[in-house]
Protein backbone atom coordinates (compact mmCIF):
# COMPACT_ATOMS: atom_id res chain seq x y z
CA UNK A 1 0.00 0.00 0.00
CA UNK A 2 1.51 3.31 -0.99
CA UNK A 3 1.92 6.36 1.20
CA UNK A 4 0.88 9.72 -0.24
CA UNK A 5 3.29 12.59 0.49
CA UNK A 6 1.54 15.71 1.71
CA UNK A 7 4.32 18.21 1.07
CA UNK A 8 7.02 19.43 3.48
CA UNK A 9 10.46 17.83 3.59
CA UNK A 10 9.24 14.41 2.30
CA UNK A 11 7.20 15.62 -0.61
CA UNK A 12 5.85 18.61 -2.49
CA UNK A 13 7.79 21.65 -3.63
CA UNK A 14 10.82 22.59 -1.56
CA UNK A 15 10.81 26.08 -0.04
CA UNK A 16 13.14 28.58 -1.69
CA UNK A 17 16.14 29.39 0.55
CA UNK A 18 16.12 32.83 2.12
CA UNK A 19 18.96 34.96 0.74
CA UNK A 20 20.86 37.94 2.05
CA UNK A 21 19.02 40.04 -0.53
CA UNK A 22 15.69 38.95 1.01
CA UNK A 23 16.91 40.03 4.46
CA UNK A 24 18.08 43.39 3.10
CA UNK A 25 14.71 44.07 1.45
CA UNK A 26 12.81 43.03 4.57
CA UNK A 27 14.94 45.28 6.81
CA UNK A 28 15.09 48.16 4.32
CA UNK A 29 18.89 48.19 4.19
CA UNK A 30 21.62 47.32 1.71
CA UNK A 31 23.14 43.86 1.31
CA UNK A 32 26.44 45.20 2.62
CA UNK A 33 24.66 46.30 5.81
CA UNK A 34 23.35 42.74 6.29
CA UNK A 35 26.89 41.47 5.70
CA UNK A 36 28.24 43.84 8.36
CA UNK A 37 25.56 42.65 10.80
CA UNK A 38 26.79 39.10 10.34
CA UNK A 39 30.54 39.71 10.31
CA UNK A 40 31.34 43.16 11.76
CA UNK A 41 28.35 44.20 13.91
CA UNK A 42 30.41 46.87 15.67
CA UNK A 43 30.28 48.93 12.45
CA UNK A 44 26.49 49.37 12.70
CA UNK A 45 24.36 51.47 14.99
CA UNK A 46 22.41 49.62 17.65
CA UNK A 47 19.11 50.42 15.93
CA UNK A 48 20.26 49.19 12.50
CA UNK A 49 21.74 46.02 13.94
CA UNK A 50 18.51 45.27 15.79
CA UNK A 51 16.45 45.82 12.64
CA UNK A 52 18.63 43.45 10.59
CA UNK A 53 18.70 40.86 13.36
CA UNK A 54 14.91 40.99 13.63
CA UNK A 55 14.56 40.41 9.87
CA UNK A 56 16.99 37.50 9.98
CA UNK A 57 14.87 35.89 12.68
CA UNK A 58 11.56 36.61 10.96
CA UNK A 59 12.70 35.14 7.63
CA UNK A 60 14.71 32.27 9.09
CA UNK A 61 17.85 33.25 7.21
CA UNK A 62 20.81 30.87 7.61
CA UNK A 63 24.08 32.26 6.34
CA UNK A 64 26.57 30.17 4.37
CA UNK A 65 29.59 30.67 6.56
CA UNK A 66 31.74 28.34 4.45
CA UNK A 67 31.16 30.48 1.37
CA UNK A 68 31.84 33.66 3.34
CA UNK A 69 35.08 32.11 4.61
CA UNK A 70 36.20 31.46 1.04
CA UNK A 71 35.51 35.10 0.15
CA UNK A 72 37.23 36.80 3.09
CA UNK A 73 39.81 34.14 4.02
CA UNK A 74 38.81 33.86 7.69
CA UNK A 75 36.03 32.29 9.71
CA UNK A 76 34.18 34.13 12.46
CA UNK A 77 35.53 31.74 15.07
CA UNK A 78 38.20 32.30 17.69
CA UNK A 79 40.08 29.28 18.98
CA UNK A 80 40.56 29.02 22.76
CA UNK A 81 42.96 26.34 23.99
CA UNK A 82 43.16 25.56 27.72
CA UNK A 83 45.50 23.13 29.45
CA UNK A 84 42.91 21.42 31.65
CA UNK A 85 39.17 21.90 31.22
CA UNK A 86 38.52 20.11 34.53
CA UNK A 87 39.61 23.27 36.34
CA UNK A 88 36.59 25.61 36.73
CA UNK A 89 38.86 28.63 36.31
CA UNK A 90 38.97 27.86 32.58
CA UNK A 91 35.19 27.78 32.35
CA UNK A 92 35.14 31.29 33.85
CA UNK A 93 37.83 32.39 31.40
CA UNK A 94 35.93 30.92 28.45
CA UNK A 95 32.74 32.65 29.58
CA UNK A 96 34.50 36.02 29.66
CA UNK A 97 36.03 35.39 26.24
CA UNK A 98 32.69 34.33 24.75
CA UNK A 99 30.89 37.38 26.14
CA UNK A 100 33.46 39.71 24.58
CA UNK A 101 33.59 37.73 21.32
CA UNK A 102 29.82 38.16 20.95
CA UNK A 103 30.31 41.93 20.95
CA UNK A 104 32.57 41.50 17.92
CA UNK A 105 30.28 39.10 16.07
CA UNK A 106 32.59 36.18 16.75
CA UNK A 107 32.23 32.71 18.24
CA UNK A 108 34.61 30.86 20.57
CA UNK A 109 35.67 27.27 19.89
CA UNK A 110 37.00 25.69 23.09
CA UNK A 111 39.71 23.00 23.00
CA UNK A 112 41.15 21.03 25.93
CA UNK A 113 44.81 19.98 25.83
CA UNK A 114 44.43 17.71 28.89
CA UNK A 115 47.92 18.74 30.06
CA UNK A 116 49.37 17.25 26.86
CA UNK A 117 51.80 19.34 24.81
CA UNK A 118 51.18 17.04 21.80
CA UNK A 119 47.43 17.51 21.99
CA UNK A 120 48.01 21.26 22.25
CA UNK A 121 49.92 21.21 18.95
CA UNK A 122 47.11 19.25 17.32
CA UNK A 123 44.59 21.88 18.40
CA UNK A 124 46.78 24.68 17.01
CA UNK A 125 47.08 22.89 13.66
CA UNK A 126 43.31 22.28 13.54
CA UNK A 127 42.45 25.90 14.30
CA UNK A 128 44.79 27.12 11.57
CA UNK A 129 43.23 24.69 9.10
CA UNK A 130 39.81 26.13 9.98
CA UNK A 131 41.10 29.66 9.32
CA UNK A 132 40.02 31.01 12.69
CA UNK A 133 40.25 34.74 13.29
CA UNK A 134 42.89 34.08 15.93
CA UNK A 135 43.95 31.82 18.81
CA UNK A 136 43.76 32.41 22.56
CA UNK A 137 45.82 29.97 24.58
CA UNK A 138 46.53 29.07 28.19
CA UNK A 139 49.49 26.83 27.37
CA UNK A 140 50.49 23.57 29.02
CA UNK A 141 54.06 24.82 29.49
CA UNK A 142 56.14 26.96 27.17
CA UNK A 143 54.50 28.84 24.31
CA UNK A 144 54.72 26.42 21.36
CA UNK A 145 56.91 27.48 18.44
CA UNK A 146 54.01 26.42 16.20
CA UNK A 147 52.09 29.50 17.37
CA UNK A 148 54.86 31.76 16.11
CA UNK A 149 54.74 29.92 12.79
CA UNK A 150 51.01 30.37 12.28
CA UNK A 151 51.31 34.03 13.26
CA UNK A 152 53.83 34.51 10.45
CA UNK A 153 51.23 33.00 8.14
CA UNK A 154 48.59 35.47 9.35
CA UNK A 155 46.84 33.86 12.34
CA UNK A 156 47.33 36.04 15.45
CA UNK A 157 47.42 34.71 18.99
CA UNK A 158 47.30 35.97 22.57
CA UNK A 159 48.64 34.03 25.56
CA UNK A 160 46.50 33.93 28.71
CA UNK A 161 48.68 33.47 31.78
CA UNK A 162 52.30 34.39 32.36
CA UNK A 163 54.42 32.36 29.92
CA UNK A 164 57.42 30.37 31.14
CA UNK A 165 59.62 32.31 28.71
CA UNK A 166 58.17 35.71 27.74
CA UNK A 167 58.74 36.58 24.12
CA UNK A 168 57.64 38.96 21.40
CA UNK A 169 53.92 38.28 21.76
CA UNK A 170 51.06 39.67 23.84
CA UNK A 171 50.01 37.98 27.05
CA UNK A 172 47.71 38.65 29.97
CA UNK A 173 48.08 37.25 33.46
CA UNK A 174 47.17 37.65 37.07
CA UNK A 175 50.09 38.76 39.26
CA UNK A 176 50.82 35.33 40.69
CA UNK A 177 53.77 36.39 42.81
CA UNK A 178 51.76 39.12 44.49
CA UNK A 179 48.91 36.68 45.03
CA UNK A 180 51.28 34.24 46.72
CA UNK A 181 52.54 37.04 48.95
CA UNK A 182 48.99 37.94 49.99
CA UNK A 183 48.15 34.33 50.82
CA UNK A 184 51.23 33.75 52.94
CA UNK A 185 51.06 37.11 54.69
CA UNK A 186 47.49 36.25 55.67
CA UNK A 187 48.54 32.90 57.15
CA UNK A 188 51.32 34.57 59.12
CA UNK A 189 48.84 37.14 60.41
CA UNK A 190 46.85 34.21 61.84
CA UNK A 191 50.00 33.31 63.83
CA UNK A 192 50.77 30.25 61.68
CA UNK A 193 54.42 29.29 61.92
CA UNK A 194 54.74 25.84 60.31
CA UNK A 195 53.39 26.39 56.81
CA UNK A 196 53.15 23.91 53.95
CA UNK A 197 52.87 24.91 50.29
CA UNK A 198 51.20 22.27 48.10
CA UNK A 199 51.34 22.90 44.35
CA UNK A 200 52.14 21.60 40.89
CA UNK A 201 55.18 22.19 38.73
CA UNK A 202 53.75 24.92 36.46
CA UNK A 203 55.72 28.15 36.26
CA UNK A 204 52.78 30.24 37.47
CA UNK A 205 52.65 28.04 40.58
CA UNK A 206 56.35 28.72 41.07
CA UNK A 207 55.51 32.43 40.97
CA UNK A 208 52.96 31.92 43.75
CA UNK A 209 55.54 30.06 45.81
CA UNK A 210 58.04 32.84 45.18
CA UNK A 211 55.55 35.35 46.56
CA UNK A 212 54.98 33.16 49.63
CA UNK A 213 58.71 33.04 50.31
CA UNK A 214 58.90 36.80 49.95
CA UNK A 215 56.25 37.20 52.65
CA UNK A 216 58.23 34.95 54.99
CA UNK A 217 61.41 36.94 54.40
CA UNK A 218 59.52 40.18 55.05
CA UNK A 219 58.28 38.82 58.40
CA UNK A 220 61.89 38.53 59.67
CA UNK A 221 60.92 35.78 62.09
CA UNK A 222 63.46 33.03 62.56
CA UNK A 223 60.81 30.73 63.98
CA UNK A 224 58.93 30.42 60.69
CA UNK A 225 59.27 27.36 58.48
CA UNK A 226 57.99 26.63 54.98
CA UNK A 227 57.91 23.17 53.45
CA UNK A 228 56.92 22.39 49.87
CA UNK A 229 55.01 19.39 48.49
CA UNK A 230 54.70 19.00 44.73
CA UNK A 231 51.75 17.30 43.03
CA UNK A 232 51.17 16.38 39.40
CA UNK A 233 48.00 18.05 38.15
CA UNK A 234 46.59 20.19 41.00
CA UNK A 235 43.26 18.36 41.11
CA UNK A 236 41.04 17.69 44.12
CA UNK A 237 42.23 14.07 44.00
CA UNK A 238 45.84 15.29 44.25
CA UNK A 239 44.79 17.34 47.28
CA UNK A 240 43.23 14.28 48.87
CA UNK A 241 46.42 12.28 48.36
CA UNK A 242 48.53 15.08 49.84
CA UNK A 243 46.20 15.15 52.86
CA UNK A 244 46.50 11.37 53.28
CA UNK A 245 50.27 11.74 53.53
CA UNK A 246 49.84 14.43 56.18
CA UNK A 247 47.39 12.32 58.18
CA UNK A 248 49.97 9.52 58.34
CA UNK A 249 52.30 11.85 60.26
CA UNK A 250 52.29 12.27 64.04
CA UNK A 251 49.87 15.08 64.86
CA UNK A 252 52.50 17.34 66.51
CA UNK A 253 54.38 17.40 63.19
CA UNK A 254 51.41 18.58 61.11
CA UNK A 255 51.65 22.07 59.59
CA UNK A 256 49.46 24.69 61.20
CA UNK A 257 48.96 26.51 57.89
CA UNK A 258 48.61 25.29 54.29
CA UNK A 259 48.76 27.35 51.11
CA UNK A 260 47.49 25.38 48.11
CA UNK A 261 48.47 26.22 44.54
CA UNK A 262 44.83 26.34 43.45
CA UNK A 263 41.35 25.89 44.88
CA UNK A 264 40.84 22.35 43.58
CA UNK A 265 43.88 21.23 45.56
CA UNK A 266 42.69 23.18 48.58
CA UNK A 267 39.22 21.62 48.45
CA UNK A 268 40.69 18.11 48.20
CA UNK A 269 42.92 18.87 51.19
CA UNK A 270 40.03 20.37 53.14
CA UNK A 271 37.67 17.43 52.84
CA UNK A 272 40.33 14.79 53.48
CA UNK A 273 41.72 16.61 56.52
CA UNK A 274 38.26 17.06 58.01
CA UNK A 275 37.54 13.39 57.38
CA UNK A 276 40.76 12.52 59.21
CA UNK A 277 39.77 14.48 62.29
CA UNK A 278 41.89 17.59 61.64
CA UNK A 279 39.95 20.76 62.43
CA UNK A 280 40.02 23.62 59.92
CA UNK A 281 40.90 26.34 60.85
CA UNK A 282 41.44 25.47 64.56
CA UNK A 283 44.28 23.03 63.85
CA UNK A 284 45.23 24.08 60.33
CA UNK A 285 44.47 27.33 58.49
CA UNK A 286 43.97 26.75 54.76
CA UNK A 287 44.22 29.14 51.79
CA UNK A 288 43.59 28.33 48.13
CA UNK A 289 44.04 30.24 44.88
CA UNK A 290 41.67 31.32 42.05
CA UNK A 291 38.48 31.79 44.12
CA UNK A 292 36.38 29.48 41.96
CA UNK A 293 32.65 29.44 42.70
CA UNK A 294 32.89 26.23 44.77
CA UNK A 295 35.27 27.91 47.23
CA UNK A 296 32.52 29.93 48.86
CA UNK A 297 30.22 26.91 49.22
CA UNK A 298 32.72 24.39 50.61
CA UNK A 299 31.85 22.60 53.87
CA UNK A 300 34.18 25.16 55.46
CA UNK A 301 34.11 28.22 53.16
CA UNK A 302 37.56 28.54 51.62
CA UNK A 303 39.82 31.56 51.87
CA UNK A 304 41.29 32.13 48.42
CA UNK A 305 43.18 34.57 46.23
CA UNK A 306 40.79 35.82 43.57
CA UNK A 307 42.04 35.42 40.04
CA UNK A 308 40.26 37.66 37.47
CA UNK A 309 39.56 34.78 35.09
CA UNK A 310 36.55 36.17 33.20
CA UNK A 311 38.24 39.54 32.70
CA UNK A 312 41.39 37.81 31.45
CA UNK A 313 39.34 36.00 28.81
CA UNK A 314 37.52 39.15 27.76
CA UNK A 315 40.69 41.24 27.64
CA UNK A 316 42.43 38.60 25.54
CA UNK A 317 39.66 38.80 22.96
CA UNK A 318 39.90 42.61 22.90
CA UNK A 319 43.65 42.38 22.33
CA UNK A 320 43.21 39.85 19.56
CA UNK A 321 40.51 41.83 17.78
CA UNK A 322 42.63 44.97 18.14
CA UNK A 323 45.46 43.38 16.19
CA UNK A 324 47.93 43.00 19.06
CA UNK A 325 48.34 39.30 18.36
CA UNK A 326 49.67 39.83 14.84
CA UNK A 327 53.09 41.02 15.89
CA UNK A 328 52.83 44.31 14.01
CA UNK A 329 51.53 46.22 17.03
CA UNK A 330 53.05 47.09 20.38
CA UNK A 331 53.30 43.88 22.39
CA UNK A 332 50.94 44.26 25.31
CA UNK A 333 51.50 42.61 28.67
CA UNK A 334 49.13 43.09 31.56
CA UNK A 335 49.30 41.71 35.08
CA UNK A 336 45.94 41.91 36.83
CA UNK A 337 46.08 42.56 40.57
CA UNK A 338 44.94 39.68 42.79
CA UNK A 339 42.62 40.04 45.76
CA UNK A 340 42.55 37.99 48.96
CA UNK A 341 39.04 36.77 49.83
CA UNK A 342 38.99 35.72 53.48
CA UNK A 343 36.58 33.06 54.69
CA UNK A 344 36.30 30.54 57.54
CA UNK A 345 39.01 28.11 56.42
CA UNK A 346 41.82 30.39 57.57
CA UNK A 347 40.38 32.67 60.23
CA UNK A 348 40.57 31.91 63.97
CA UNK A 349 37.35 30.75 65.59
CA UNK A 350 36.10 33.23 68.20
Amino acid sequence: MGVEAQGGPLGGELAKPVTMRDVAQHAGVSRSTVSYALTQPERLSKETLQRVTKSIGALGYIGNDAARQLRVGRSRALGLIVSNMMNPIYAEMANGADTEATRHGRFVLLANSRESAQRELEHIAFFESQQVTGVLIAPVARVPARLLEIRRRGTPFVVIGSPAEPGDYPYLSGDNEEGGYLAMAHLLAQDRRRVLFVGGSHHHVDDRLRGARRAIRAAKDGGLSLKVTRVKHQTAADGGRAAAALLAMPRPLLPDGIFAGNDLLALGLLHALLGGGVRVPEDVSLVGYDDIEFAEFAIVPLTSVRHPSAELGASAVRLLMGGAGLGDAVVERQAFKPELITRNSSLPVN
